[in-house]
């Protein structure tokens, strides 16, 4: 039995499976809390069966999956300061004790880094398409839009660094999301992370889970919202910006090269913008006279191409410039993305 983990199970409407999953931890490890997350009375016989080989904390009503993880991490934090991590897993059955003990060895090699135990979305037919659908779909987005790499995006089964569980508490989000946060807090903070295959365990077609596939993953994917905003915003200003110059200031004073000076005066404009709106996205924390000076370089090069790529592209086909530098800076803007992440922007550790 081990008094380095403290095994954190958040409970909603909780089946039978929970005692049998508390029976089986109580053997290997000496921490167990659990939180009723505002569970109706007809739920308690649960709770006060596993009493005996658990700590339950109760909310009155419920208060979504995040907040009972916080709960759980401030009763941890307050009351269990010798522990090294939290081991959290789902209520419903789907963990097992050996696969928990697997990830908790790893974690143990080194308790500086989080575990996640995750399942094989790719090859295994068990899992239901609705999971296996959700969990691709957010895998890939994280892996384009932050450079995370994690195969299962919404395990439970998780070993987090006791470290970093004051920090978590501020970490935003209530229900779903805050696991999905969770991991941006990971990244954000230079907290590395492993994975551990585990085992598929759906109980009557995961009947019993409570992710709405629907509402829950709108609150999921919102974080990747204020991407757009940026990339939009600035597209919309230098759009506009283009116009402006090129039809009513540019083209009758320098024919010849009206596009190259109207894209250049946009982009100075909006590139302005971008780049500090794209600093708060990127929670950079390198000076801005490093990230800026890569910045400059990043905008000279795609200004160029953008111009001159517009500039040929429209002599070729005849097509109206400002429809060819829709095309052609929708193309640079996935391009500029993935090298503000890698370069302009990459994290350092301080």
């Amino acid at each position: 039995m081990t008094e380095e983990i403290a095994v954190v199970i958040p409970a909603y409407c909780p089946e039978d499976g929970l005692i049998r999953l508390v029976k089986e931890c109580k053997d290997e490890f000496a921490h167990i809390i659990i939180v009723d997350d505002g569970c109706a009375e007809s739920y308690q016989r649960i709770f006060k069966e596993v009493e005996a080989d658990a700590c339950v904390l109760h909310h009155e009503v419920n208060k979504g999956k995040g907040r009972a993880l916080k709960t759980a991490f401030s009763y941890v934090l307050k009351n269990l300061p010798e522990v090294k991590g939290v081991l959290t897993l789902d209520a419903d059955g789907q963990h097992t004790v050996s696969d928990s003990k697997r990830c908790v060895e790893k974690f143990l090699e080194d308790p500086s880094v989080a575990v996640f135990g995750c399942r094989d979305f790719e090859s295994d037919e068990k899992i239901p398409p609705r999971s296996r659908f959700g969990n691709r779909l957010t895998s890939r987005l994280m892996k384009f839009f932050c450079d995370i790499k994690l195969s299962d995006t919404q395990t439970g089964l998780r070993v987090i660094p006791a470290t970093a569980l004051e920090e978590l508490l501020e970490v935003k989000g209530e229900r779903y999301e805050y696991e999905m946060n969770m991991i941006f807090y990971f990244k954000e903070h230079l907290i590395p992370f492993v994975e551990v295959p585990i085992e598929v365990i759906y109980i009557e077609n995961n009947a019993s889970s409570h992710f709405n596939p629907i509402v829950d993953s709108i609150k999921i994917y919102a974080i990747f919202f204020k991407f757009v905003i940026s990339s939009f915003g600035s597209a919309v200003l230098d759009l506009a910006l283009f116009r402006i110059f090129s039809k009513h200031i540019f083209e009758s004073i320098f024919p010849g090269h009206y596009i190259e000076i109207s894209t250049a005066l946009a982009r100075v404009c909006s590139g302005i913008f971008n780049y500090s709106f794209n600093r708060s996205i990127f929670k950079s924390k390198s000076k801005v006279k490093k990230s800026g000076s890569r910045y400059l370089i990043l905008w000279l090069v795609q200004m160029t191409l953008s111009a001159y790529i517009v500039k040929f592209l429209t002599g070729i086909t005849g097509i109206t410039p400002m429809l060819v530098k829709i095309v052609t800076d929708t193309i640079l803007f996935f391009i500029s993305y993935k090298i503000q992440q890698l370069w302009v922007f990459k994290p350092e550790r301080t």
